[in-house]
């Protein structure tokens, strides 16, 4: 695929993801979360996925493995996928330093290597919804390719719809890790897509960044899955509450 590729709604995909998670944008992203919201996220996946130890797991894309290293920890066998290599470097760097042993693979989440190799899998931290329409297709039937049949496919989403819509502000400022960041949204309801312009202050150092986000409804998701040939079986809001307008998030578990 070329780095730029126009879909029918209109959106260019610039592949802008593969650069993203440099610099102080990385830090700010890795600094966001509290590591206790790992063993969180890792609790709600175990008990999803109602796997023995030692079964296989794919974290797809894995970003610094953050949620991977717990399920690692744990004893199960997992894979973390990203573009990034700086990303996965910092997810090998933290598994050594926890004694950890977890396969990291670079590659693109449209094209995964493996068929019918995992018993689950997870797409964690708002990593859905980055290409265009033929893209975000093309990484749900990946995924189900690499799957075995009846493995569990789980996916965690903020920039969803009924969430966005009831929290959305153009503009907002937050502090983290000794960087300031600017955010400014925007919008475009005929594409359905989200620009987000970041920028990012650190002690006088000043990064800008764009990112864009395709904002699905739940219901579009479920569709989106059931087209690559899914079962969905739980829709959460988060803290095991259902999901519906004005959850903190959606917690997605399909079936192969």
């Amino acid at each position: 695929m070329s780095s730029m590729h126009e879909d029918p709604g209109g959106y260019a995909d610039t592949g802008w993801w593969r650069t993203y998670y440099t610099g102080i944008a990385l830090d700010f992203w890795q600094s966001l979360l509290p590591a206790e919201r790992a063993v969180r996220d890792a609790d709600f996946l175990q008990a999803a996925f109602r796997l023995p130890l030692g079964s296989k797991i794919l974290d797809v894309p894995c970003g610094e493995g953050r949620v991977a290293l717990e399920l690692a920890s744990r004893g199960f066998d997992v894979v973390g996928v990203d573009i990034s290599t700086g990303l996965l470097k910092e997810a090998a760097q933290r598994a050594s330093l926890r004694d950890l042993s977890l396969t990291w693979h670079e590659g693109d989440m449209r094209h995964l290597p493996w068929l019918g190799e995992f018993d689950a899998a997870f797409c964690w931290g708002d990593s859905f919804g980055y290409m265009d329409e033929e893209g975000n297709q093309a990484f749900l039937a990946s995924v189900w390719q690499a799957l075995k049949p009846g493995g569990r496919w789980a996916m965690e989403m903020g920039m969803v719809a009924e969430v966005l819509y009831t929290r959305y502000r153009e503009e907002l400022d937050r502090d983290v890790g000794g960087i300031h960041v600017h955010i400014r949204r925007s919008f475009n309801p005929r594409l359905g897509r989200l620009t987000v312009d970041y920028t990012l202050n650190r002690a006088g150092t000043v990064e800008q960044h764009q990112a864009s986000y395709r904002i699905y409804s739940c219901s579009e998701i479920c569709r989106m899955l059931e087209r690559a040939g899914f079962t969905i079986d739980q829709l959460h809001g988060g803290a095991d509450a259902p999901f519906q307008i004005g959850s903190e998030r959606l917690c997605l578990v399909a079936t192969r």
